[in-house]
């Protein structure tokens, strides 16, 4: 049961050694090839193919069965396919709309959005904390409290004479 559990061969350890060689500078090429874009957190989407790249990078690692070029197809097919979903949500409003979540306050001008606070499964120490990384030690201090279309929360200062062209885009419900 356990004659494998340390240490099972030689051989596997050469594969593992010699596919990490090979796919992991194919991956690095495969991203500078395609750009920037390719790695950021604008949604859910670049987020999940993140996760993508790591999943399918151990699989094609640790399997015998995945071959070094079946594995740079994989890669380079997410990224491909990742690229494609980028520029129909630049050429299409339509597309674009129905991929990307909108920014929503949580917080604007003194008011608390409850509904979306509730809805998106947030608590109050979350708020304060988000107030907390931008430096500010009360709620009285921001203008909003905004869940991006990520995830994140972005906390934006009050400011003298600012005219806020940074939430055109926020709703107050979704």
């Amino acid at each position: 049961m356990f004659d494998s559990f340390l240490f099972d061969s030689s051989k596997d350890l050469l594969w593992i050694f010699l596919m990490s060689l090979l796919i992991y500078p194919s991956l690095v090429f495969i991203l500078r090839v395609f750009g920037k874009r390719t790695l950021t957190n604008v949604n859910m989407f670049d987020f999940i193919i993140t996760v993508a790249y790591g999943n399918v990078l151990s699989s094609i690692i640790i399997t015998k069965s995945i071959s070094y070029a079946d594995g740079v197809l994989v890669l380079f097919m997410l990224t491909a396919l990742q690229m494609i979903l980028s520029k129909l949500q630049v050429k299409f409003a339509f597309f674009a709309n129905l991929i990307k979540a909108k920014p929503v306050f949580l917080y604007y001008q003194g008011e608390f959005n409850e509904e979306i606070i509730k809805r998106e499964k947030f608590r109050k120490e979350d708020l304060r904390q988000a107030l907390r990384k931008n430096g500010m030690t009360s709620f009285e201090q921001a203008e909003a409290l905004i869940l991006e279309g990520d995830g994140t929360i972005s906390a934006m200062e009050k400011r003298e004479n600012s005219s806020n062209d940074a939430l055109v885009d926020v709703r107050w419900n979704r």
